[in-house]
């Protein structure tokens, strides 16, 4: 009987192992021809184009052909609404122009998915890593990754938005923005679809929070923009890094203490460190000393910076903290949603300069048009430099430092074409605003 019960598991092991080693990349195609020959069927079935970027040597990319192919709820779906095609990437054939023309999603590891429209055009990138699930592929994961770039679900929302403007139909356009924010929501306590959510991120999403205040823009050094008018707030869906400095004294005792400490211990010569701390005292007398994070060579010296250390990267990953405003509604500004504005607004606009030196780049026509109508629901921005929207309710963070106790921090931002930085610390376990400045302009 034990003999039996070898020889079967023997003949498993035999059996998974060959599952496993089914090569599903053919090295040989041209993956732009092949590119091609899928949109064509794409354009014939009413299908977006599902492409599965990796090689035969990437277990990752085998294991998800197998569970593509296998799964009782994803293979019927991939086959309902994908021309689903594997684009090869090995040491033997690159597919260089291929790549290139999907975005480089090798960036993101491999494999990588690459969602084409009917026409053919790249509309989203997305990485293997949130699908994942133990030695395999989550069902519930992926599921909602393609029912969410499916072509019924893009195109519809899109249907809906060029009906509301066609009709100039403001109810048709708030209901655009409610399936949105139905659609995308918060991620902040979502551990069990995104695990990299751990402890720093979780207090990154607690700072974000208290930093994010659109209708309080003063706190932070800016002005010049008012968004209670508008019924829907377009928040982020991204954070770039988070730091760690060992040390963030931005009260002014603290910063006068700090760098009368590091002219000291940086200069030994008495007459060099005698003028340091003159012109340290200098810019303590004007208000004008601040924590600096970045030594360009020029306008600042050594003893001036503060030394960070990136701990997260997020770029790629979705960051959806929580907020909310009386009488607001929340979407989150994700890919799909990007490009579907991207594609309804156009791109007619003045070029930067055109009409004087300091004239930003602006839409004009049909583009301007599309933007005042969107403008009923949110307030959005054509970039300065021409070529780009800018969508998000400001301010948007860009990055975070925490010190090592995680009860200071400094987040970055960004409000329109001006950024600057805003000083929180952690009170009875709340994150406040202390202060905040802006740094530069555009």
């Amino acid at each position: 009987m034990r003999e039996i019960y070898l020889l079967l598991a023997f003949v498993a092991c035999i059996a998974s192992s060959a599952t496993a080693q089914v090569k599903v990349y053919d090295e040989s195609l041209d993956a732009m021809q092949q590119i091609k020959e899928a949109t064509a069927l794409a354009q014939k079935t009413n299908r977006y184009v599902l492409c599965q970027v990796g090689g035969n040597w990437c277990p990752w990319c085998l294991r998800f052909a197998d569970f593509a192919k296998k799964d009782s709820v994803i293979a019927p779906l991939i086959e309902e609404n994908f021309v689903y095609i594997h684009v090869n990437y090995s040491k033997g054939n690159k597919n260089e122009k291929a790549m290139r023309f999907l975005g480089n999603p090798g960036r993101f590891g491999y494999p990588a998915f690459v969602v084409l429209n009917r026409e053919g055009k790249p509309i989203h990138i997305q990485e293997s890593a949130s699908l994942e699930e133990g030695k395999g592929y989550s069902r519930q994961r992926v599921e909602k990754f393609l029912r969410l770039w499916n072509r019924k679900a893009v195109e519809a929302e899109a249907t809906l938005l060029e009906e509301a403007y066609q009709k100039q139909d403001t109810a048709k356009l708030y209901q655009f923005f409610d399936h949105w924010a139905e659609d995308i929501t918060s991620n902040e306590n979502d551990t069990t679809n995104y695990e990299w959510l751990n402890e720093r991120v979780a207090e990154a999403h607690k700072v974000f929070a208290a930093f994010y205040q659109p209708l309080q823009l003063e706190k932070i050094g800016f002005r010049s923009l008012q968004y209670q008018d508008y019924p829907y707030f377009i928040v982020q869906n991204e954070l770039y890094k988070i730091s760690v400095a060992d040390t963030l004294p931005f009260k002014p005792d603290e910063l006068e203490a700090y760098y009368t400490e590091r002219i000291c211990q940086t200069y030994s010569d008495d007459s060099i460190r005698q003028k340091k701390l003159e012109y340290l005292q200098s810019e303590i007398n004007l208000g004008r000393m601040s924590l600096v994070f970045d030594d360009d060579g020029f306008f600042y010296t050594p003893w001036r910076q503060i030394n960070t250390t990136e701990i997260e990267s997020l770029r790629n990953r979705e960051f959806r903290p929580r907020v909310s405003f009386p009488n607001k509604k929340i979407v989150y500004l994700t890919d799909k949603y990007k490009k579907l504005l991207d594609d309804f607004l156009g791109d007619q606009h003045v070029d930067l300069g055109t009409e004087s030196i300091m004239q930003v780049a602006y839409a004009k026509d049909e583009s301007r048009q599309r933007m005042e109508f969107l403008m009923k629901a949110a307030k959005i921005f054509y970039g300065h430099w021409g070529g780009y929207w800018q969508y998000e309710t400001y301010p948007e963070a860009t990055s975070i430092i925490f010190d090592r106790e995680m009860q200071r921090a400094v987040v970055f931002f960004r409000c329109v074409y001006e950024g600057g930085e805003v000083y929180l610390e952690k009170k009875d376990g709340e994150w406040t605003i202390f202060s905040g400045r802006l740094t530069w302009i555009e």
